[in-house]
Protein backbone atom coordinates (compact mmCIF):
# COMPACT_ATOMS: atom_id res chain seq x y z
CA UNK A 1 0.00 0.00 0.00
CA UNK A 2 2.69 2.46 0.27
CA UNK A 3 3.23 2.38 -3.33
CA UNK A 4 -0.36 3.36 -4.02
CA UNK A 5 -0.07 6.07 -1.97
CA UNK A 6 3.31 7.62 -3.30
CA UNK A 7 1.87 7.01 -6.69
CA UNK A 8 -1.57 8.74 -5.15
CA UNK A 9 0.25 11.64 -3.03
CA UNK A 10 3.28 11.94 -6.32
CA UNK A 11 -0.40 11.78 -8.72
CA UNK A 12 -2.16 14.88 -6.43
CA UNK A 13 1.27 16.66 -5.95
CA UNK A 14 1.35 16.96 -9.96
CA UNK A 15 -2.26 18.09 -10.14
CA UNK A 16 -2.11 20.65 -7.32
CA UNK A 17 1.32 21.74 -9.42
CA UNK A 18 -0.26 21.97 -12.54
CA UNK A 19 -3.37 23.95 -10.76
CA UNK A 20 -0.85 26.42 -9.08
CA UNK A 21 0.87 27.27 -12.56
CA UNK A 22 -2.71 27.50 -14.06
CA UNK A 23 -4.20 29.82 -11.82
CA UNK A 24 -0.74 31.83 -12.15
CA UNK A 25 -1.15 32.06 -15.62
CA UNK A 26 -4.60 32.89 -15.62
CA UNK A 27 -4.00 35.50 -13.27
CA UNK A 28 -1.45 37.58 -15.48
CA UNK A 29 -3.81 37.22 -18.48
CA UNK A 30 -6.51 38.98 -16.05
CA UNK A 31 -4.03 41.54 -14.56
CA UNK A 32 -2.86 42.35 -18.36
CA UNK A 33 -6.30 42.76 -19.39
CA UNK A 34 -7.24 44.87 -15.85
CA UNK A 35 -3.87 47.24 -16.94
CA UNK A 36 -5.38 47.95 -20.34
CA UNK A 37 -8.71 48.94 -18.95
CA UNK A 38 -6.88 51.03 -16.54
CA UNK A 39 -5.30 52.72 -19.19
CA UNK A 40 -8.26 53.21 -20.96
CA UNK A 41 -10.04 54.24 -18.13
CA UNK A 42 -6.97 57.15 -17.53
CA UNK A 43 -7.61 58.11 -21.20
CA UNK A 44 -11.34 58.66 -20.80
CA UNK A 45 -10.42 60.85 -17.68
CA UNK A 46 -8.11 62.76 -19.28
CA UNK A 47 -10.58 63.89 -22.67
CA UNK A 48 -13.47 64.05 -19.96
CA UNK A 49 -11.04 66.84 -18.36
CA UNK A 50 -9.77 68.11 -21.23
CA UNK A 51 -14.08 68.83 -22.06
CA UNK A 52 -14.45 70.27 -18.81
CA UNK A 53 -11.68 72.52 -19.32
CA UNK A 54 -12.61 73.81 -22.70
CA UNK A 55 -16.21 74.36 -22.09
CA UNK A 56 -15.49 75.97 -18.24
CA UNK A 57 -13.01 78.01 -20.36
CA UNK A 58 -15.24 79.61 -22.69
CA UNK A 59 -18.08 82.12 -21.59
CA UNK A 60 -21.18 79.97 -22.38
CA UNK A 61 -23.43 82.84 -21.25
CA UNK A 62 -22.04 85.21 -23.25
CA UNK A 63 -22.15 83.00 -26.53
CA UNK A 64 -25.79 82.20 -25.70
CA UNK A 65 -26.57 85.92 -25.30
CA UNK A 66 -24.85 87.21 -28.56
CA UNK A 67 -26.94 83.90 -30.09
CA UNK A 68 -30.11 85.72 -28.58
CA UNK A 69 -29.44 89.45 -30.21
CA UNK A 70 -28.77 87.97 -33.33
CA UNK A 71 -31.65 86.08 -33.05
CA UNK A 72 -33.64 88.90 -32.36
CA UNK A 73 -32.45 90.91 -34.79
CA UNK A 74 -33.66 88.27 -37.28
CA UNK A 75 -36.93 88.17 -35.93
CA UNK A 76 -37.23 91.61 -36.09
CA UNK A 77 -36.21 91.80 -40.05
CA UNK A 78 -38.60 88.77 -40.86
CA UNK A 79 -41.30 91.00 -39.91
CA UNK A 80 -40.01 94.18 -41.63
CA UNK A 81 -40.10 91.35 -44.51
CA UNK A 82 -43.56 90.27 -43.32
CA UNK A 83 -45.06 93.94 -43.42
CA UNK A 84 -43.97 95.08 -47.02
CA UNK A 85 -45.31 91.90 -48.31
CA UNK A 86 -48.24 92.54 -46.31
CA UNK A 87 -48.80 96.03 -48.06
CA UNK A 88 -47.54 94.60 -51.29
CA UNK A 89 -50.38 92.33 -51.58
CA UNK A 90 -53.16 94.61 -50.46
CA UNK A 91 -51.91 96.99 -52.66
CA UNK A 92 -52.38 93.85 -55.53
CA UNK A 93 -55.48 93.26 -54.38
CA UNK A 94 -56.61 97.10 -54.64
CA UNK A 95 -55.22 96.95 -58.21
CA UNK A 96 -57.08 93.77 -59.03
CA UNK A 97 -60.32 94.92 -57.83
CA UNK A 98 -60.36 97.79 -59.62
CA UNK A 99 -59.03 96.20 -63.03
CA UNK A 100 -62.31 93.35 -62.59
CA UNK A 101 -64.95 96.12 -62.39
CA UNK A 102 -63.34 98.58 -65.36
CA UNK A 103 -62.93 94.75 -67.27
CA UNK A 104 -66.71 94.28 -66.49
CA UNK A 105 -67.62 97.54 -66.95
CA UNK A 106 -65.97 97.68 -69.98
CA UNK A 107 -67.23 94.01 -71.69
CA UNK A 108 -70.90 95.00 -70.21
CA UNK A 109 -70.84 98.05 -72.79
CA UNK A 110 -69.31 96.61 -75.49
CA UNK A 111 -71.98 93.91 -76.09
CA UNK A 112 -75.27 94.38 -77.77
CA UNK A 113 -77.02 93.16 -74.75
CA UNK A 114 -79.37 95.92 -72.72
CA UNK A 115 -80.07 96.24 -68.81
CA UNK A 116 -83.92 94.60 -69.66
CA UNK A 117 -81.84 91.56 -72.05
CA UNK A 118 -79.68 91.35 -68.49
CA UNK A 119 -82.32 91.06 -66.47
CA UNK A 120 -84.13 88.38 -69.09
CA UNK A 121 -81.29 86.15 -69.30
CA UNK A 122 -80.61 85.83 -65.45
CA UNK A 123 -84.46 84.82 -64.93
CA UNK A 124 -84.21 82.09 -67.50
CA UNK A 125 -81.27 81.22 -66.63
CA UNK A 126 -82.52 80.93 -62.76
CA UNK A 127 -85.85 79.07 -64.13
CA UNK A 128 -83.54 76.17 -65.56
CA UNK A 129 -82.81 77.38 -69.65
CA UNK A 130 -79.56 76.24 -70.85
CA UNK A 131 -77.53 78.88 -72.55
CA UNK A 132 -78.72 77.83 -76.40
CA UNK A 133 -82.47 77.73 -74.99
CA UNK A 134 -81.98 81.40 -73.94
CA UNK A 135 -80.08 82.47 -77.00
CA UNK A 136 -83.02 80.90 -79.24
CA UNK A 137 -85.60 82.71 -76.77
CA UNK A 138 -84.19 86.42 -76.79
CA UNK A 139 -81.91 85.98 -80.71
CA UNK A 140 -79.20 87.04 -78.91
CA UNK A 141 -75.64 85.35 -79.58
CA UNK A 142 -75.02 82.19 -76.88
CA UNK A 143 -71.41 83.93 -76.42
CA UNK A 144 -73.28 86.89 -75.35
CA UNK A 145 -75.59 84.94 -72.79
CA UNK A 146 -72.87 82.93 -70.85
CA UNK A 147 -70.71 86.05 -70.62
CA UNK A 148 -73.90 87.98 -68.88
CA UNK A 149 -74.06 84.88 -67.23
CA UNK A 150 -70.87 84.69 -65.91
CA UNK A 151 -70.57 88.39 -64.69
CA UNK A 152 -73.46 88.33 -63.09
CA UNK A 153 -72.31 85.27 -60.98
CA UNK A 154 -68.94 87.66 -59.74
Amino acid sequence: MDKIEIIMFLGLSGFIFFLFFYILKRDRIIDSKLAAMELAFEDLNQEIYKIKKEINGKDTKKMLEEMENVIEKLVENIKKLEEKNINSIKELEKKLFSLEHSVKNKIVDFSNVNKSDEQRIINLYKNGYTIEEISRELRIPAGEVELVIKFQSL
